[in-house]
């Protein structure tokens, strides 16, 4: 359900303090990095606010036999981390533009991508958005020294650990984007910001 070429433009208008605290960070090293992340292939911590989906839905729901804590969780197992789903309480579930953002590299930028997104779809008299399911690597924590998407972590810890240093990995926060090569990082960012859509904010965060 993740249609991240849609939602990509959006992100990035909502990412400039994940933008400016990543282009602080200093970059870690290989083995740094791979200590402080989850495994690549962890199982997702999917978390949701049943309290935003309204009454009328509920009762929908019920009607049809469903459970709206299995709905959610099968809203969030569709996303890959880091992801999430919005929505505005004044329409609920069933609109036909329902959708998640995932393959984020932290929740709170997959957080401002998925409200984006509810944003700029919702009926302008509606509510505004808010996050109802979110998804993040079991283990991970907000505090933690490096977040990574699945794909960008399995190929921290593959293709990137068989480079020959010196070396650098580069995401950008705003669309998922990552990219890694040789030498002393121009050509990672040059990846990361040629990766899918296109990138602005790459920044280097591995680098031996």
């Amino acid at each position: 359900m993740t249609d991240r070429k849609r939602h990509a433009a959006l992100a990035g208008l909502c990412a400039v303090l994940l933008v400016a605290s990543a282009a602080m960070a200093e970059p870690l090293s290989f083995k740094e990095a791979r200590k402080a992340l989850p495994r690549a292939n962890a199982k997702p911590a999917i978390a949701f606010n049943e309290a935003l989906v309204p009454p009328a839905d509920r009762a929908r729901l019920e009607n049809a036999q469903q459970s709206l804590g299995d709905v959610l969780g099968t809203l969030g197992a569709a996303m890959p981390s880091y992801g999430a789903v919005a929505i505005t309480p004044s329409e609920g579930l069933f609109v036909e533009w329902l959708n998640g953002v995932g393959q984020f590299h932290n929740l709170p930028a997959a957080r401002a991508a998925a409200l984006a997104y509810c944003n700029a779809n919702r009926k302008a008299e509606s509510a505004p958005c808010k996050v109802l399911v979110e998804v993040a690597p079991k283990g991970a924590a907000s505090d933690d020294a490096i977040t990574l998407s699945g794909p960008a972590n399995a190929a921290l810890r593959g293709a990137y650990r068989k480079l020959k240093a010196p070396k650098a990995f580069a995401i950008s926060q705003s669309t998922g984007n990552f990219g890694f090569d040789r030498g002393d990082g121009g050509r990672a960012l040059n990846a990361c910001a040629s990766a899918g859509q296109g990138a602005s904010d790459c920044t280097i965060i591995v680098a031996d």
